[in-house]
């Protein structure tokens, strides 16, 4: 960690953007903005720029602060710009990697709907923050996954997984659901119709219709969804044995469709809303 990090005033931002309370570091942070002792370092600004966009689907904020949200987008597109913006960017490169990935798993879901105007007015931002953080932004490598075998009742959910996994590095595209591309719900849905089950297809609408399973018992078959405040906005198939750690495959905003763990994962781990079956 640079020095700067260790200011209290800084690490309270941390705490507080790791908790989720974005509003509250968004606040703290204008207000650092408005103390001359800070101006030295970047981190203000950086931390009012990320909780302004974590706080973007919140449409009665997103609406009173417009010049805000703009403002925000360009300052990150412009950190790698100077030396003091790179650091910042490799120190901070976990929170920036969830913001991506937040950021464009909701445009994702928003773009279901042909006509949101909201698809329209932030995708070309979000499209930019990507390709700035590319290099930086890529999700956990993960180990080369086996089949599980012997699961006695599983053997159609271990011929779906053997049938997704061919699909690996195929590119996250938002509307998504051809092997040309896939956004997180039109790799699920196309996965489960090709083993001749159809499903609902955006995350939030699997969710509700999926039998609720209890995290104990989700393993390979069952799908995991994620999201915040209980707003589903993510979508991947488990590929654990009962019991295991849990594992997944879907389609990542950054890397495509990929394994990932999850209980390993900061990121994912803490946003797990639930686990269904079908």
């Amino acid at each position: 960690m640079s020095a700067a990090a260790q200011v209290p005033a800084f690490d309270k931002l941390e705490q507080l953007y790791d908790q989720g309370r974005y509003q509250l570091v968004y606040r703290k942070s204008v207000r650092l903005l408005n103390k001359p002792e800070y101006d030295y370092s970047l981190l203000p600004e950086y931390y009012q720029a990320i909780a302004a966009l974590q706080l973007l689907r919140n449409e009665g904020w997103r609406n009173k602060h417009t010049e805000t949200i703009d403002f925000s987008f360009d300052f990150l597109k412009a950190l790698g710009k100077t030396e003091k913006g790179t650091k910042l960017k490799v120190n901070h490169g976990q929170e920036l990697r969830s913001l991506q990935s937040d950021l464009n798993d909701w445009i994702g879901e928003l773009s279901q709907d042909k006509e949101n105007k909201l698809v329209r007015t932030y995708s070309p931002s979000i499209r930019a923050l990507n390709a700035m953080l590319r290099t930086e932004a890529t999700e956990p490598a993960s180990a080369e996954w086996e089949a599980p075998v012997g699961l006695l009742g599983k053997e159609q959910a271990v011929a779906m997984i053997t049938y997704a996994q061919a699909f690996i590095g195929t590119p996250y595209v938002w509307g998504g659901e051809a092997p040309g591309g896939f956004d997180c719900s039109g790799f699920t849905s196309y996965v489960f119709a090709q083993q001749g089950k159809k499903i609902p297809r955006v995350s939030r609408d699997q969710y509700a219709s999926s039998v609720k399973v209890d995290a104990k018992d989700a393993c390979i078959g069952d799908l995991v969804f994620f999201g915040q405040e209980g707003v589903v906005s993510h979508v991947g198939i488990l590929v654990n044995e009962l019991g295991k750690p849990k594992r997944m495959i879907h389609s990542s905003s950054s890397k495509g469709v990929m394994f990932q763990d999850i209980d390993n994962s900061k990121y994912y781990s803490t946003r797990v809303i639930g686990y269904g079956r079908y």
